[in-house]
């Protein structure tokens, strides 16, 4: 049975589910953007299928087909990250032994986990780059181990709101975590 999520509104993007000593954060990939792309990756994929279609009379080895399979696989590479933008999730499992980091339902990297144990603290840090005279900041949230190595748990395109709250999630299960070995 779900215990009542935080009072405080959740941005937009997360969710907060608890269940008895686990704290499960999702956090949407998509965003505009990836709305933007979505035609983008199904023209990038239906141009080389239908040349495909047409051309499919000459030898393999005629350079337009050549052509045509490399743009193939150029559009269907950029469908999948495009895809993937759209759908997928990244999943934060806390309990007070583990963290644990998935994302999907797309195929992308493999689970992570950290045992909370070793996490001395939690850290929202800016991310910024430049594109056409323009600057975009994300917020990637970092988890700094006793042993001086971090792991970043978070780093889509988080805003600030959302990558706060995680930490602070993160920090509410770690402090119960603390106060259940003193009592």
């Amino acid at each position: 049975m779900k215990a009542a999520i935080a009072a405080s509104p959740l941005p937009e993007g997360l969710s907060v589910e608890r269940l008895g000593a686990t704290t499960l954060l999702s956090i949407r990939w998509r965003n505009m953007a990836s709305w933007a792309l979505l035609p983008l990756g199904l023209v990038a994929a239906a141009i080389p299928v239908g040349l495909f279609l047409k051309l499919r009379e000459l030898p393999w080895n005629d350079p337009i087909q050549l052509l045509v399979v490399v743009f193939g696989i150029v559009g269907l590479i950029f469908s999948y990250l495009v895809i993937r933008r759209l759908i997928n999730v990244t999943r934060l499992e806390v309990t007070p032994e583990r963290l644990c980091i998935r994302h999907g339902p797309v195929p992308w990297r493999r689970p992570s986990e950290v045992a909370t144990d070793k996490i001395l603290k939690v850290e929202v840090r800016p991310y910024q780059w430049r594109y056409d005279g323009g600057v975009a900041t994300h917020y990637h949230v970092w988890a700094v181990h006793e042993e001086g190595h971090e792991t970043c748990l978070l780093e889509r395109d988080t805003t600030k709101d959302q990558a706060n709250r995680v930490r602070d999630e993160i920090h509410h299960v770690l402090e119960a975590r603390v106060a259940q070995k003193r009592g």
